[in-house]
């Protein structure tokens, strides 16, 4: 396995996909501020400061970006192996498609770890470009930690989707367009439990992310519900990875 995750990142250097990840991860900071710009005087946050601008941009990764670019490269990376033609030499190591794909999703879970704090960086020099203020240990520990855990929570969240696409090839390019919707739904969601039972929304009830102000709510969700959904969506995850596979079904 950790053979497989070494080669992995090897290859990834190669991959063009990264740079948009990173590039796609670098918006939602953006958009916070430009939204603040572009907001009519009325509807504008008075005291827009740093800790403002983080909880805009892990509302803005969790329900849009994060579940497209997570879904998207980790897509990618497996759907290489069908598109280079590689998948049925792989297979005569011998190594299992189960355990193939196994340590690519945990490759893909260390750059949503990587892409976490990537975009804590590029939150704070965002903010110091702006001119924002407000910016103190606190805020800066808790910010750091909240855009982690989001970050690992929502490539959860996704992981089914992943594990279930990557069965055939190009299938993966569906699964974005089925996580873009999935993250985009979470914001109309208002019952407190369907919230903690919703994956998007039960990561940012786990990170203790105040969603009453985005969603207009007057309860949080619940933890423990939250966790729970987060250990099923495992569960379930390995159970489609363990499925039997096809090869030559699949890969023609």
């Amino acid at each position: 396995m950790i053979c497989i995750i070494r080669t992995e990142f090897m290859k990834l250097r190669r991959f063009y996909v990264l740079l948009i990840g990173m590039i796609g991860m670098a918006f939602p900071a953006i958009l916070s501020v430009f939204t603040q710009t572009v907001t009519i005087p009325e509807a504008q946050i008075q005291d827009f400061n740093f800790t403002v601008l983080f909880n805009h941009t892990i509302w803005n990764s969790a329900t849009t970006f994060m579940p497209v670019i997570f879904t998207l490269i980790g897509g990618f990376l497996i759907n290489r192996e069908y598109k280079d033609d590689t998948l049925k030499n792989i297979f005569t190591i011998p190594i299992s498609f189960h355990k193939l794909v196994l340590g690519k999703l945990i490759v893909m879970g260390i750059i949503s770890i990587l892409f976490g704090f990537y975009s804590f960086i590029v939150t704070l020099i965002v903010g110091f470009i702006t001119g924002i203020n407000g910016l103190n240990p606190t805020v800066l520990r808790n910010s750091f930690l909240q855009m982690t855990g989001i970050s690992i929570c929502t490539y959860i969240s996704v992981l089914p989707i992943i594990a279930f696409t990557c069965r055939k090839r190009d299938a993966f390019m569906g699964g974005v367009v089925v996580s873009f919707l999935f993250g985009y739904s979470s914001m109309f969601i208002k019952d407190v439990t369907l919230r903690s039972l919703y994956p998007i929304l039960s990561g940012l009830t786990i990170i203790r992310f105040d969603t009453r102000t985005y969603m207009n709510t007057a309860e949080s969700g619940n933890l423990s519900i939250s966790v729970l959904t987060m250990a099923a969506i495992l569960l379930f995850t390995g159970k489609l990875i363990l499925m039997p596979y096809s090869g030559k079904a699949s890969y023609t």
